[in-house]
């Protein structure tokens, strides 16, 4: 039952950390705004600047876990989160964070004890959206787990449409969006469709819309709706639309690039990656788009290497899955350029990083096999 949640929390680092709604102005604010615009490493930087000064100091200390959480380091993640505590547990931003972290090791760490961190996540997160009711981050956050938890573990239809109802007071845009996530998880398609239609056309917020319309779109409740042609169909129609929007981020156009390939149009989801790369001064996220366009189609082999080699000399950026993602990803495309040593080496690292990755153990056995 857990394993049907890994989707969802690539989804929920993908939209969960990128949300540009209000808060407080001061150093709170703008650490707010670097996380919930998705800039976990502008976020991690700022946060070690004023740790260094201050290495009690709360909001930095939960500013610290959220990017970790962002860099799927959920163990550090938590370290920072429960010292955030330890100074002020009293701050939504520090109870927040310890929920994503725990979420986050729940469905990393398929387990027995998984139930117990997710239950104690919801409270967390609970705790967070008490502590400050405004804070539409953490009624994106818990509305978003509650919509795609199971029942016995926390899943709630009526209580995940309360969040989003509580969010689009806060934001109508996040509200827009979390609800038609929920209908699309929830198997009411043309509601969902009809409700980012609606959001997009508020002109704000359009990234995370983009995101998370394109998520839906590309799920198994559409597939039944549209069946496999029609949705490919409307991947591809919906992209070359929401591609004219302007000042789309990082999330949005790593989307776009998966509605191309998924579309069958992979050529053009890398030349999309092309483009923006250069766009961005962190573009780790788009930089293994490539790498995950060439490794499943065999296009621009050695380009693509060449990306995901940058991208591993830097941080990597969460949704992409992390830094050992990068690392199964750049094994792929070795193996598909005949390097099998080198291919064996960095599954080797993957599993270094996480002993429990699947892609990185079944793609090195089948490499051993050929020995």
């Amino acid at each position: 039952m857990l394993m049907n949640l890994k989707h969802s929390m690539k989804l929920f680092i993908s939209l969960a950390l990128c949300l540009p709604l209000g808060g407080a102005e001061d150093v709170s604010g703008d650490l707010r705004r670097l996380i919930q615009e998705g800039r976990f490493i502008e976020a991690a930087n700022r946060s070690d600047r004023l740790l260094t000064v201050n290495p009690s100091h709360p909001i930095a200390l939960a500013t610290k876990s959220q990017a970790l959480s962002g860099f799927l380091d959920f163990d550090q993640a938590l370290i920072f989160a429960n010292k955030a505590l330890q100074q002020n547990d009293q701050l939504s931003d520090a109870h927040l964070a310890k929920g994503i972290a725990l979420m986050g090791l729940a469905i990393e760490n398929i387990s027995l004890k998984s139930m117990l961190q997710i239950s104690q996540a919801l409270d967390a997160i609970e705790v967070s959206t008490k502590r400050d009711p405004t804070y539409g981050y953490a009624w994106f956050t818990l509305g978003l787990s509650r919509g795609k938890l199971p029942l016995l573990l926390g899943g709630s239809k009526p209580l995940s449409f309360q969040c989003a109802q509580t969010l689009k007071k806060i934001d109508r845009a996040w509200g827009l969006a979390l609800e038609g996530i929920l209908q699309a998880s929830f198997g009411t398609w043309k509601e969902s469709e009809s409700i980012f239609q609606e959001g997009l056309s508020l002109k704000s917020n359009t990234s995370l819309l983009v995101t998370a319309y394109l998520e839906a779109l590309g799920g198994d409740e559409a597939k039944k709706a549209l069946g496999v042609e029609g949705q490919k169909e409307r991947l591809y129609e919906v992209a070359k639309t929401l591609l004219t929007k302007p000042d789309l981020n990082t999330h949005a156009l790593e989307s776009l690039g998966d509605a191309l390939l998924s579309s069958d149009r992979p050529e053009e989801a890398w030349q999309l990656m092309q483009v923006s790369i250069p766009k961005f001064q962190e573009s780790s996220l788009l930089k293994l788009q490539c790498a995950k366009i060439s490794a499943r189609t065999g296009i621009h082999l050695p380009e693509a290497l060449e990306l995901i080699e940058d991208a591993l000399r830097g941080p990597i950026e969460g949704g992409s899955g992390g830094r050992e993602g990068a690392y199964v990803r750049q094994g792929q495309i070795l193996e598909r350029l005949g390097k099998w040593m080198e291919a064996k080496k960095s599954f080797q690292q993957a599993l270094e990083i996480n002993p429990r990755h699947r892609g990185a153990r079944e793609n090195l056995e089948r490499l051993r096999k050929k020995e």
